[in-house]
């Protein structure tokens, strides 16, 4: 099978008119062989790999059906609008494929429809733009066939578009919905359901696994894409929260379809008696003990009588999602009642305060709905340290030391083990295609004061612009908080003529088009941009990382990591902190080099990694970039990478 996967591969190159890749080869038979034999495969593929292509010719060559899933929407468009269009084109093996989003991505004819009666679903007054969009949405609703963001009109608000949309936590079913059979999010579905490749995003396939696998059509191999950021997004999509604002949403809910009022008020007033708890609380909680426990139970039994009360029959498809959305909150509430051991609660927001529950690992929750059902391929361009990814692997649910499963008995070829595909795996590192010794380098300024000296704000941000005046701009500048992102943001805008774009000022797409136009700009921003910015060329000749990412002591989730680490006879920053702070500090510092033209200056402004016993596992997981601690080498080596402006 893998030299079938290995000829799609090599046609859809050639058409491309790309060159051998010996790692993209590599990678590709390992998919094969991991579908083929139905066992798990853990792979790492730098930039510049092809992994796309790398895992898709094996899935098309296979003729199973086969799940990608993607942490982020560039890498969805990139799959969606460049990738399988070319590989139907050129990979010489029929295929079909679709794309499905989660239901907020969908127009709601349920929703639509209300607002032409005096029974508007709204969690809030309709402004004045949305009256004027509705116009707009209601051709939409008609012309569209698909009812997808994507195909939205230009011009609509998007505060707008949510007013017409339906989560996940409130729709009813297509059965218990008189636009059910018309539902655009139903007939994505269904369009779905027999397709070969079927495209989807982290959140959506975890979304699948917590509803018991309802969600998405059965599929033989699931793929994992940015495999790194799984972990996060599992662990949100198997947790709950509770809000004060949420409860006030399902109250207004449930006043429009004539829920007795005596309910809706005490809901109402129990929203306000969950807000004035939580203001009293900090970081890690008990729900079973104090002020909380109290409100809680009375909440619990408020729900179960909404729930009960709701006229369905009477109240059409409006009645049956406020339903659904009180008994998603009834549910949240009695798992708050009741938490695992396993699990954590905590507190967290300043205005809006939520309460939160989640696993504390969630490999023991993955595990048996996902592992030990379906072989699975996770790949990234980094996967953090260990020769099998052990840390990342073992926190997923996968187990390092056991053997490799999911062989096929001789007579079944059509499915996989009847025991499985277990929770061994294979492992891959996929070696970069490009000269990071030559091409880049890691410069830690040992001169600097330790990160959690007074001093050192002042200096690193004089260090800064000592870096940005040598590459003419052309910055990246990734931080570990806000407060060292505005700090940044004044100083490189009093003491430099460059322009100096901000994570938050504009929307994120927005930001990220104007540095890759404007190459002497500089983009200040946070973690949502240490992962996914794809920015090659001279636009991004430095990338500066403020500290080692670390979590923070007393985050709660991490917190309780640690401690299960050290009861299990293990050391928490060993193995909680330090691969996680890797991890991360291989993705910001994967942002530098993106194709073998690239050149450029990592510089981290933390000289524990230059100077702390544990450095070794850090510098491990980055790309083998020279490593230096002069600042005249670094700004030399800047001032030869950064490209004169046209």
């Amino acid at each position: 099978m893998a030299t079938q996967a290995l000829e799609v591969l090599d046609r859809a190159v050639a058409a491309l008119g790309g060159d051998h890749r010996p790692g993209q080869q590599q990678l590709a038979a390992a998919v094969s062989d991991a579908i083929t034999d139905g066992h798990h495969l853990v792979a790492e593929a730098p930039t510049g790999s092809g992994k796309s292509l790398a895992y898709l010719a094996p899935a098309i060559a296979a003729g199973r059906r086969t799940v990608i899933a993607t942490a982020t929407l560039a890498l969805q468009d990139q799959l969606w609008h460049k990738d399988l269009p070319h590989l139907e084109e050129h990979a010489g093996v029929p295929f079909t494929r679709a794309l499905l989003k989660g239901r907020s991505n969908y127009l709601c004819l349920a929703k639509l429809a209300a607002t032409r009666g005096d029974n508007a679903l709204f969690d809030e007054r309709p402004s004045e733009q949305f009256l004027g969009d509705l116009p707009a949405l209601e051709r939409f609703a008609s012309d569209s066939l698909s009812g997808a963001v994507d195909d939205l009109p230009a011009g609509i608000d998007p505060a707008s578009w949510r007013m017409v949309t339906c989560a996940a936590n409130e729709c009813p079913g297509a059965t218990k919905c008189e636009q059910g059979a018309e539902c655009f999010a139903e007939l994505a579905r269904l369009q779905a359901e027999d397709v070969d490749v079927l495209v989807v995003n982290h959140a959506l396939y975890c979304a699948h696994l917590a509803a018991d696998g309802h969600l998405l059509p059965e599929h033989d191999v699931v793929i994992f894409d940015e495999a790194h950021a799984l972990d996060r997004t599992a662990t949100g999509a198997l947790g709950f929260d509770l809000s004060a604002g949420g409860l006030y949403q399902l109250a207004a809910r449930l006043r429009r379809v004539e829920t007795p009022a005596v309910t809706v008020d005490a809901i109402s007033a129990s929203a306000e008696r969950v807000s004035d708890a939580l203001d009293e609380l900090e970081g890690r909680v008990d729900p079973t003990e104090g002020r909380i426990s109290e409100v809680l139970a009375s909440l619990s039994e408020q729900l179960g009588t909404a729930v009960r009360e709701v006229d369905r029959e009477r109240g059409g498809a409006i009645a049956a999602q406020a339903v659904r959305l009180a008994s998603t909150r009834l549910e949240a509430v009695r798992r708050f009642q009741a938490p695992g051991e396993s699990e954590v609660v905590w507190v967290e927001g300043n205005e809006r305060r939520v309460l939160r529950l989640a696993p504390i690992t969630i490999g023991p929750r993955l595990a048996p709905v996902l592992f030990s059902k379906v072989p699975t391929v996770l790949v990234s361009a980094t996967l953090g340290p260990g020769t099998r990814f052990e840390p990342l692997a073992r926190g997923l649910g996968l187990d390092p030391s056991a053997p490799v499963g999911g062989e096929r008995a001789d007579d079944d070829d059509t499915g996989f083990g009847s025991d499985g595909p277990g929770l061994g795996y294979e492992a891959l590192r996929v070696d970069s295609p490009f000269d990071h010794r030559n091409q880049a380098m890691l410069y830690v300024p040992t001169h600097l004061p330790d990160v959690r000296s007074a001093d050192w704000a002042d200096a690193a941000a004089k260090e800064l612009c000592e870096l940005v005046a040598a590459a003419g701009g052309r910055a990246l500048v990734l931080c570990t908080s806000w407060r060292v992102v505005h700090a940044f943001k004044e100083v490189l805008r009093e003491a430099t003529s460059h322009l100096v774009l901000v994570q938050g000022d504009e929307p994120a797409a927005r930001l990220i088009q104007q540095f890759a136009a404007d190459e002497t700009s500089c983009l200040v921003a946070t973690r949502a941009f240490w992962m996914g910015l794809d920015i090659p060329g001279p636009s991004c000749v430095l990338v500066v990382i403020d500290r080692l990412p670390f979590a923070r002591p007393d985050e709660p989730l991490e917190q309780a990591r640690r401690e299960v680490a050290e009861r299990a006879g293990g050391n928490g920053f060993r193995d909680v902190d330090l691969p996680a702070a890797a991890l991360v500090l291989a993705q910001g510092a994967g942002r530098l080099v993106r194709t073998r033209d690239d050149r450029g200056v990592v510089a981290v402004f933390d000289r524990r990694l230059a100077a702390s016993g544990y450095r070794q596992v850090l510098l491990d997981a980055l790309p083998p970039m020279r490593r230096v601690v002069d600042r005249e080498v670094a700004r030399s080596f800047l001032g030869e990478s950064a490209r004169p402006v046209a």
